[in-house]
């Protein structure tokens, strides 16, 4: 549904051509699934705000560095597609989507126009050959055609102009949106419509509405902000003596944990079991990552963790895992050893390794990806705030060991990055239960997990932003409900 054209003043058609001319044989005698046509390009309508109720906080994304006022009824959430932070808006009548990433550029020198016409590019999959295209040109190929774009956009004193494009071999949502909204000369944030032809000129007017909002978020409120967490959590863990420390490992307890997806209905029947874990702590040595068997004399110069796992995969694999976490007396070294097997009917497992070591500041990891390939890479340790993967997993039980409410941020190695980054906790006396400790630990992408402790540390309920539920359960309970429902328990 292409909009109404807003010239066709011959200044412009000559200006097109001239500008499409050195590539235009090329198009028409190697290249014809490439048409660039040098009409004037059209052009939509203002968006409309009349038309749009906003909800009445803005959603503010840290991990990109923006924040604006979305639709009132949408839903967000936060995760890593890809390497890339990605928010994803549900628009209201959950007919369209609407994604936000912050993008990277190689070079400092690119203007608005070239970033636009790259996209553009990318979206209708033009050959390497054609370049230099704009979105103040119309241009098909047999993936999509360039449908248009709209007035320049003020936002947070920035000029930002939506396009779009139809995309011919999508089915559910062929008509796409893109906008470019600048952070710095290399850095910005790529907002994209996805919907349908029926409700395209609605989500579209949407997408403009919620553009018009949009403003990056002020650094050094959120620096200061960050500053003072990390500061927080540093003082924190420096409260807790070495003997906190043996007491929260010594207490506790060897565990399973039952992971699974809650039925509408609350059917234990009906619930989707996604998985499960044992934990294990003690008092250990570094010889303990290769024996990995707990020794009951308390002995040893730093602390063990022991998870072993298992997770259905969706498309009917599994993954079973195994980490073992050492971490010295004095916080100052560490090391650990991660083993996972994919598993598949009448095939060998994939089987993955990672091995990690720290002294001090100084961190190198090594991986070995199903026997095709080892690489070594050392992730930076920058700053304060620095905390070990064993801690990563025992900080509930060291904060309620503190015993003080309160707003944290930690960075720790994260394995699906490969690299240190940052967690955000916070720590409150659950309002409904005065004897519940009730902990959020925030990642850089926003996912976070909220649980339930008793006074004592003890893991009551834990649950993910994407909606899995964690509980412990002893095993005989567990091998009975994975039986029941004919799951893999070997």
């Amino acid at each position: 549904m292409p909009p109404t054209a807003d010239s066709n003043n011959p200044h412009t058609y000559l200006n097109a051509l001239a500008r499409l001319f050195p590539r235009l044989l090329l198009t028409l005698l190697l290249l014809a699934s490439i048409s660039p046509s040098v009409c004037a390009v059209p052009v939509y309508p203002a968006p409309d705000p009349s038309r749009v109720t906003l909800a009445d906080t803005p959603l503010v994304i840290e991990a990109i560095g923006l924040e604006f006022f979305p639709e009132a009824g949408s839903n967000a959430y936060t995760q890593t597609l890809g390497g890339l932070v990605t928010s994803t808006l549900a628009l209201s009548d959950n007919t369209s989507t609407v994604s936000v990433q912050r993008r990277t550029t190689s070079r400092d020198d690119l203007s608005l126009v070239e970033i636009e016409g790259s996209i553009l590019e990318r979206a209708l999959k033009l050959p390497e050959s054609i370049t230099g295209i704009t979105i103040d040109e119309q241009v098909e190929s047999r993936s999509g055609r360039f449908l248009g774009r709209s007035p320049a956009i003020p936002a947070a004193g920035r000029i930002v102009r939506p396009f779009y494009v139809l995309l011919k071999d999508e089915k559910k949502t062929p008509y796409r949106g893109f906008a470019v909204f600048k952070l710095s000369a290399r850095d910005f944030v790529l907002f994209q419509l996805f919907t349908d032809e029926a409700h395209f000129e609605k989500a579209r007017n949407t997408f403009e509405v919620m553009l018009t909002t949009a403003r990056p978020i002020k650094a050094d409120a959120l620096n200061s902000e960050l500053a003072d967490a990390v500061r927080a959590g540093i003082e924190r863990l420096a409260s807790l003596s070495p003997k906190a420390y043996d007491d929260v490992v010594n207490d506790f307890p060897d565990q399973f944990e039952r992971i699974y997806r809650p039925a509408p209905g609350g059917a234990q029947a009906d619930e989707k079991e996604v998985g499960y874990r044992r934990v294990r702590a003690w008092i250990g040595s570094k010889s303990d990552l290769t024996d990995a068997k707990p020794h009951h004399d308390g002995k040893g110069d730093g602390y063990i963790l022991r998870i072993d796992g298992l997770v259905l995969l969706v498309d009917g694999r599994r993954a079973d895992s195994r980490g073992v976490y050492y971490l010295s007396r004095d916080r100052n070294q560490e090391a650990w050893s991660v083993t996972m097997a994919i598993r598949s009917e009448n095939a060998e497992p994939e089987v993955w390794n990672e091995l990690g070591a720290r002294a001090g500041k100084s961190m190198s990891v090594q991986i070995n990806e199903a026997g095709r390939s080892t690489r070594t890479f050392r992730p930076a340790i920058e700053g304060e705030g620095y905390i070990s993967r064993l801690e990563s997993y025992l900080l509930p039980q060291l904060l309620i060991r503190a015993g003080r409410p309160g707003k944290y941020a930690f960075y720790t190695y994260d394995q699906a990055a490969e690299s240190n980054r940052l967690r955000r906790v916070e720590l409150v006396k659950a309002p409904d239960r005065p004897d519940v400790w009730r902990i959020t630990i925030r990642q850089i992408d926003e996912s976070f997990e909220t649980s339930d402790y008793n006074r004592f540390g003890r893991l009551i309920r834990a649950e993910t932003s994407d909606g899995l539920i964690k509980r412990p359960i002893e095993f005989d309970r567990l091998y009975k409900i994975w039986e029941s429902k004919g799951l893999p328990l070997d």
